[in-house]
């Protein structure tokens, strides 16, 4: 009997299931007795849930990213739903099919390569064609682009999710330009749009789960990228530096703020307009999907996000059916 999609999980249903181990850590309870506490996901979705009266060989036995199966009945806490595991082992790689643990963009992936190669033709410097060229020309870098999630979680954090999120970025960014009260130079800052996370292709992994990979947790994303961008641009013939030095200055400061990750603020206009856009379309798509993924929809207001530091209003939305499936007859 397939898994019960985590999106689909209602309070008060017991199942059984294979889910992807998001998170793990093991704790105490106020009387020194060691539990479980997890998160578990599948494409639909995460929840956090607990085993309580867990061991540490149990613990030790598998990891995030893991594959566990799991019997577990749903409670609230705190308004949403979690999960209360009864029982939990690894699961054997011929019992999942492990495409069914990350989500995948729903867009229509070849539409949007398509799009990147007539922006790429779009450009008028031919320094920066060359530079685009020098990436997305290999077939092996541009199918890591089209397949990186562009995060963890909060936006985007699906297989695809890279490809949509700058593509989206690149059109508001071309918008911008054509609408702007003041010139901007187009071709600096579409192309600052484009690489803007390319590092995220080397940051993150996308197998049962989406992590950080080694590198990815050592230098980041924008370290990376501005690598990447230097290595490119020595490889061109009598490429400018100062060129080379303006798109790696779109990527390490299009964070904005040092506290949020940017070595360097931005200096120049293009690098302010890329640092809004990009927050523009991050945190829109995550308030989207807070209130999409809010299991709790009898109430108005989503929990508080931590990353746009704010509850969502709902408004009056309608509750989806949910589904209550039953559990195996054997564990």
């Amino acid at each position: 009997m397939p898994s019960p999609k985590i999106a689909e999980l209602s309070e008060g249903a017991s199942f059984e299931g294979f889910y992807a181990v998001k998170d793990a850590n093991l704790m105490t309870t106020s009387q020194g007795k060691p539990y479980i506490r997890l998160v578990l996901s599948d494409a639909s979705g995460s929840i956090q849930g607990n085993l309580w009266d867990a061991s540490r060989d149990l613990f030790q036995s598998f990891a995030v990213g893991s594959v566990v199966k799991i019997r577990a009945g749903v409670e609230a806490y705190r308004g949403s739903p979690q999960l209360k595991l009864s029982a939990l082992r690894l699961a054997h790689e011929s019992e999942y099919d492990a495409s069914s643990f990350v989500a995948t963009t729903t867009a229509d992936v070849e539409a949007l390569k398509k799009e990147l190669e007539n922006i790429i033709q779009s450009l008028r410097d031919g320094d920066y064609q060359a530079l685009l060229h020098s990436f997305f020309d290999e077939a092996e870098v541009l199918e890591k682009f089209a397949r990186a999630p562009a995060a963890k979680e909060n936006h985007h954090a699906y297989i695809g999710g890279l490809l949509e999120h700058t593509m989206s970025i690149v059109r508001i960014a071309d918008a911008f330009c054509q609408t702007a009260t003041v010139p901007l130079n187009r071709d600096l800052l579409l192309v600052g749009a484009v690489l803007h996370d390319i590092g995220k292709i080397e940051e993150l992994e996308a197998t049962t789960a989406i992590d950080y990979t080694d590198v990815g947790k050592l230098i980041g994303h924008l370290v990376i990228g501005a690598m990447m961008v230097s290595r490119r641009a020595d490889m061109i013939e009598d490429f400018p530096v100062e060129k080379k030095y303006l798109v790696m200055h779109m990527i390490l400061s299009h964070h904005g703020k040092r506290e949020y990750g940017s070595p360097v603020l931005p200096a120049i206009p293009e690098a302010l307009a890329l640092n809004h856009i990009d927050n523009l379309d991050a945190k829109t798509v995550a308030a989207c999907r807070i209130i999409n993924d809010d299991a709790d929809n009898d109430r108005h207001w989503t929990e508080r996000s931590w990353m746009l530091e704010t509850q969502l209003y709902k408004g009056a939305r309608v509750a989806e059916s949910k589904v209550d499936r039953s559990p195996d007859t054997l564990f």
